[in-house]
């Protein structure tokens, strides 16, 4: 251990934090691959929230106006509001891992080349943005890949899903859930008739449709 504290020390304040950053990131984001590779976990991000809902249309689902629960509201805003809201996709679990890890070891790289700190920190933040854009470029691409499958959202309808980002109430915005459809784990975008907002990690149950690419769904009773 005597090599790692010399190594340590010698890095300063600077180069402490960005190790502090860069070594659980790499480690979280390496943990995030092997886990994709093998099938566990979401293939498209979560961090989707990153797809901007373009990545689900889906030619098997040729009717935008299918409504199942009988509300008569208009949902041609839902994607609208989705792509207003689409430069906050951007910041993903995987885009922010991407960010520390790669900013972090970028930032060291700049350090031991003899750089000021202040240029490191720089460059840090530098690649940090580039890895958090490649992210979110990676993600997306992933997501329209996901659907060349030919997922049939009709096929979520009465299935159990759980909310990965806070869906606001009434309709008013979309959020995304989480569910395994055809035997895949996707991320698909959703709004609620519910009149206060859904968050995170709570099951809900896919109650219909209010477009071709957005699930209609509900709090699973109990929950």
């Amino acid at each position: 251990m005597g090599w790692f504290m010399d190594w340590w020390q010698a890095l300063g304040l600077a180069g402490q934090v960005m190790a502090c950053a860069a070594i659980p990131m790499t480690v979280v984001m390496l943990l995030q691959l092997v886990l994709m590779i093998i099938g566990i976990g979401p293939g498209g991000e979560s961090d989707s929230d990153a797809g901007d809902g373009a990545a689900h249309d889906n030619a098997d689902v040729d009717h935008p106006a299918y409504e199942v629960t009988g509300h008569g509201h208009n949902h041609g805003n839902g994607n609208s509001n989705s792509h207003g809201n689409s430069i906050w996709r951007i910041f993903t679990i995987r885009g922010i891992v991407a960010f520390f890890a790669l900013g972090g070891w970028a930032g060291l790289a700049a350090l031991a080349a003899g750089i000021p700190v202040i240029w490191a920190i720089q460059i840090a933040v530098l690649a940090g943005v580039v890895a958090l854009m490649l992210a979110s470029i990676a993600i997306r691409l992933a997501l329209r890949m996901q659907d060349s499958g030919n997922i049939n959202l009709r096929n979520a309808l009465e299935q159990n899903a759980e909310v990965y980002i806070t869906i606001p109430p009434s309709r008013s915005k979309t959020g995304k859930v989480t569910m395994v459809l055809q035997e895949r784990f996707v991320e698909l975008e959703a709004v609620t008739d519910c009149e206060t907002e859904i968050k995170p990690k709570t099951k809900v149950e896919v109650v219909g449709l209010a477009d071709k690419d957005l699930l209609v769904v509900r709090p699973v009773e109990g929950t």
